[in-house]
């Protein structure tokens, strides 16, 4: 007979209680699976994290260099490159020369860039939805308020 133990070990509940009892375990399953379907909802608009992540730190920042956003979404400069040509391709943002220091060029959002990143802000709310569905409005502000707090004391220190 065949050893068919392969096929739920991707599953939780296939995991060991011992490993289910542990938060780093669940955590890192956790993050593991919102990355999984984050990145597949990113390639069906044909983006990589690294694009979405240039694309809402435009958002927030409006306009910035080449050099500041690679710093602010945790990309070597060097990969930056690739990620602003192909956002330039797509029309999704443009590049001038900065006014200041006319060696760099400003960066911002286009229209298209603008309505992108609401295209993908509801795309994200709607993965978000679906991974916290099985939980109820107080369990969904507990959770978030926890995470929150770790967030906080371990990251924002």
């Amino acid at each position: 007979m065949a050893d068919n133990s392969h096929e739920s070990a991707g599953s939780a509940s296939a995991a060991p209680p011992e490993l289910r009892a542990s938060t780093g375990y669940l955590l890192t399953r956790l993050g593991a699976e919102s990355r999984r379907r984050w990145a597949r909802m990113l390639a069906a608009h044909g983006m990589t994290p690294h694009h979405y992540g240039a694309l809402m730190t435009l958002e927030n920042v409006k306009v910035t260099h080449q050099q500041h956003l690679a710093e602010l979404i945790g990309v070597d400069p060097r990969n930056a490159v690739s990620v602003v040509d192909f956002l330039e391709r797509q029309g999704l943002i443009e590049r001038t020369r900065d006014p200041a220091d006319r060696r760099r060029h400003a960066i911002r959002l286009t229209a298209d860039g603008r309505t992108t990143v609401e295209t993908l802000r509801r795309a994200g709310e709607g993965i978000e939805r679906d991974m916290l569905d099985g939980l109820t409005g107080d369990e969904r502000f507990a959770l978030h308020t926890l995470l929150q707090r770790l967030f906080e004391v371990t990251v924002d220190r």
